[in-house]
């Protein structure tokens, strides 16, 4: 008997937190046939891995690559994630994802990501849900890819930008479509309350339109990206998301759990998780393990200029009284309930140390990657000022950079966030452009692997292991993912323990990896000796079963 490829001398960490154990994998059609010392069996490519570990594919829980993987140029927009080892990425995070959407709406739906977005992928040529993962099987995937439905979405499809609480009826139509996305194969629901239009919306409307969940079985978890990440009502946006997974009996998937920004903030936040774990609510989620965070500037401004969509904000930011207002409400906002997430940004002039980059017209691509600060006294304007006429003359395409990515205590606090036995790992990326300074698209999954685990000793490698593979299977109910076992899919990284690290830094982004040698997806070697081969397009949609 021939088998399709055999592992040999490699050491397994096989993604439940166990120590790793010597031992041999044969591979066949896709699967992993068997596990074992294997000594007269032949195989059509045998696989030295003598001195690596062999573990599952990595699984990047939390991005917003979905609007790249219609792209045919993903194979190699994408190719960081081969070199980190990742082989299944969950997108449809933050309340956004490519369907179901209206044409007439498809405009505003990735007039947030802009610049970040390759062009010739996104014509929409799907409206609903089933039709977007056709799609996807159709021209072909490099990795696993599992979509989870967003409601901001939902809520663009049904009642456009509209800066008002859903009415029942609307609510209804927003269950029928999230219903009909389940069923179609999205994984679950994402929420963005820091975003337009989610941003508009009461905890009554979450309540019941994730009561759709329930009515599956076992239940889809909820995603939310919380109102006020990190201002002092952070514990209260925690409580929230824990009162819609709890009273629908739902699991809660939180992203990019950061803490809150206050540390007293920070513990009531995590009090109010433990207990609600305490009273059986299923509580999973996930972090980034760079210390900074990138969105669009259009985040910057107040929500109601967005009332309408894209269009009317840039009509009314060119009316004198209207921007007038609008900067008095940026300048000297007073945080309340329910949050604007992005004041925290502004507060203490920290307004001036954000980077800025995506720029595309010609006389601006000079302040590519330059502080708010220094573009705004290169312009002799004040910093509003300066930042409200460039969002204009770019049409809202500009992307920020804020954060402390050079301060190792910054660092520390990614870490103890990290070690949480819940917590998963996400690299939170829109896309690639390669304007920005941005490492997380190189380097996420081997900075945890080089700098905490090996460097540090701030996990063992098995722990760090599993937050990468079957705790996000389970979070997000990936049947048969994220373990090396008997009967598992043959997704497999292959790793020198020893060398594996990011090359990838703000001052150096766009450096590939180093360490992995080997990706298995799905059985085929995508990626042999440091070769990637992107035209095996070996993924697969992974829908909800």
């Amino acid at each position: 008997m021939t088998v399709d490829i055999l592992i040999k001398h490699g050491s397994i960490i096989d993604g439940t937190g166990k120590p790793p154990y010597k031992s041999d994998i044969v591979i066949n059609n896709g699967y992993i046939e068997d596990i074992g010392n294997f000594h007269d069996i032949s195989a059509s490519i045998t696989i030295n891995a003598k001195g690596l570990m062999v573990a599952p594919g990595f699984i990047d829980v939390h991005n917003h690559l979905d609007f790249i993987f219609p792209s045919p140029r993903h194979p190699e927009i994408l190719k960081g994630w081969i070199y980190q080892g990742v082989t299944t990425i969950v997108s449809g995070n933050c309340g956004i994802s490519p369907a179901p959407i209206k044409p007439e709406y498809s405009k505003n739906s990735v007039g947030f990501w802009g610049n970040l977005l390759p062009r010739e992928g996104l014509d929409f040529k799907w409206e609903t849900m089933g039709e977007y993962l056709n799609y996807l099987e159709r021209i072909g995937q490099t990795f696993n890819v599992a979509i989870l439905t967003g409601h901001n979405t939902l809520r663009t499809n049904v009642m456009g930008f509209q800066a008002r609480f859903a009415q029942s009826k609307e609510i209804e139509e927003m269950k029928k479509l999230l219903r009909e996305s389940i069923q179609a194969g999205s994984i679950g629901l994402s929420i963005g309350l820091a975003y337009i239009p989610g941003i508009y919306s009461n905890t009554d409307e979450l309540i019941q339109l994730a009561s759709v969940l329930s009515e599956f079985s076992p239940a889809p978890p909820i995603v939310p990206h919380v109102r006020g990440m990190f201002t002092k009502f952070y514990d209260k946006a925690i409580e929230e998301v824990i009162k819609v997974a709890e009273i629908n009996n739902i699991p809660l998937q939180i992203s990019h759990h950061a803490g809150g920004g206050l540390s007293r903030t920070r513990k009531r936040a995590l009090r109010a998780i433990n207990e609600a774990i305490e009273r059986g609510v299923k509580i999973g989620h996930d972090n980034i393990p760079w210390p900074t965070r990138r969105t669009t500037v259009l985040k910057i401004f107040p929500a109601w200029l967005f009332d309408g969509g894209l269009d009317k904000f840039f009509e009314r930011l060119q009316d004198p009284e209207i921007r007038k207002n609008a900067i008095d409400e940026i300048l000297n906002y007073v945080p309340n309930w329910p949050p604007w997430e992005y004041k925290y940004w502004l507060e203490k002039d920290f307004n001036l140390e954000i980077v800025i980059n995506g720029f595309k017209i010609d006389k601006n691509r000079k302040l590519n990657n330059k502080k708010l600060k220094d573009i705004a006294q290169e312009l002799n304007k004040e910093p509003i000022d300066a930042l409200i006429e460039l969002v204009l003359e770019e049409k809202g395409d500009l992307f920020f950079l804020s954060g402390r990515p050079d301060d190792p205590m910054a660092e520390d606090y990614m870490i103890r966030l990290l070690s949480d036995p819940n917590c998963s790992v996400g690299t939170d990326i829109v896309g690639i452009d390669f304007n920005s300074p941005c490492p997380g698209a190189y380097g996420g999954f081997t900075k945890i692997l080089g700098k905490f685990v090996r460097e540090r000793g701030a996990m063992t490698l098995e722990e760090a292991i599993r937050k990468m593979t079957s705790l996000p299977a389970t979070q997000m109910q990936l049947k048969d993912r994220g373990i090396i076992g008997k009967g598992k899919f043959a997704d497999i990284t292959i790793f020198n323990p020893d060398i594996i690290n990011t090359q990838a830094s703000f001052r150096d982004p766009h450096q590939l990896s180093i360490g992995v040698e080997y990706v298995l997806i799905n059985g085929e070697i995508v990626l042999e000796k440091g070769k990637y081969f992107p035209n095996k397009l070996a993924g697969k949609v992974l829908r909800r079963e």
